[in-house]
C-alpha cells in the first residue's frame, strides 16, 4: 500500500533550495505555513506564500 504525498519545491528568502514533503491531505494553508516556518527559522523573515498546483 503506497501513501500519497505532495512534494513542494522553493527557495528560501536567502537562497536556500528545500524539497518539502506533505501528506496528500494537507492543505494549501498548512503548506503555506509550513514554509513560511521553515523560512522564518532559517532566514528571519516570513514571507507570503503562494501555492501553485
Amino acid at each position: 500500500m503506497a501513501f500519497a504525498r505532495v512534494q513542494a519545491v522553493w527557495t528560501s528568502t536567502c537562497g536556500v533550495k528545500h524539497y518539502t514533503t506533505f501528506s496528500d491531505n494537507a492543505t494549501y494553508s498548512q503548506m503555506a505555513q509550513t514554509i513560511q516556518a521553515i523560512n522564518f527559522l532559517e532566514c528571519g523573515t516570513k514571507p507570503d506564500v503562494t501555492i501553485n498546483p
